[in-house]
């Protein structure tokens, strides 16, 4: 039989053994278990931080597109008002058509164009046109207005206005303009 004083120190030993079995498995824990799964998690945590912060910077972004948008549509708007066509061919007698009806619309006596020589530029054709003509000053600007409305693109290179002897609110009207084409 075992003594009581055997028995101790095997006890003794035991406890050794289960403090250092013990000690090891809770090592063993911290450095494959704990330790990971908290650089992992404080990774996640630094993470999740810089995605809020990108979240908020990006609402804050966001709030301003709404009065973006507005603003994209109003100069959307502004800039088809300005949208003018450049026609593939001068279309010179087609323009001067036009220009003899609106004339008709408003009154405009002794209307006279002059087409200048035509200039070929590398991307766009141009036809200097000279028109001269009288008639009733508010009459003689709606013409004038209604010429920078037509949907070709033209330019006004100069305009000048003459008031005619005798007659009030009568005008003499030189104007020189250039009538653009594409040269496709």
């Amino acid at each position: 039989m075992k003594t009581v004083q055997s028995q101790i120190a095997w006890c003794a030993r035991a406890q050794w053994s289960m403090t250092v079995a013990m000690a090891a498995i809770i090592l063993a824990f911290f450095i494959f278990g704990y330790r990971p799964t908290s650089q992992h998690r404080n990774a996640l945590r630094s993470e999740i931080a810089t995605k809020v912060g990108l979240l908020e910077t990006n609402q804050a972004r966001a709030k301003g597109l709404t009065t973006l948008a507005i603003e994209v549509d109003r100069l959307r708007i502004k800039l088809e008002r300005f949208n003018k066509q450049l026609p593939k061919t001068p279309g010179l007698g087609e323009f001067i058509n036009d220009t003899a009806q609106i004339s008709n619309q408003f009154a405009i006596k002794k209307l006279m164009n002059q087409p200048g020589m035509l200039r070929r530029m590398d991307l766009y054709g141009e036809i200097p046109i000279v028109m001269s003509f009288e008639g009733d000053f508010s009459n003689v600007f709606s013409f004038v207005r209604r010429l920078e409305e037509m949907p070709r693109l033209t330019r006004v290179k100069s305009l000048t206005l003459h008031s005619k002897d005798g007659k009030p609110g009568e005008v003499d009207v030189n104007l020189a303009m250039n009538i653009y084409f594409s040269e496709l």
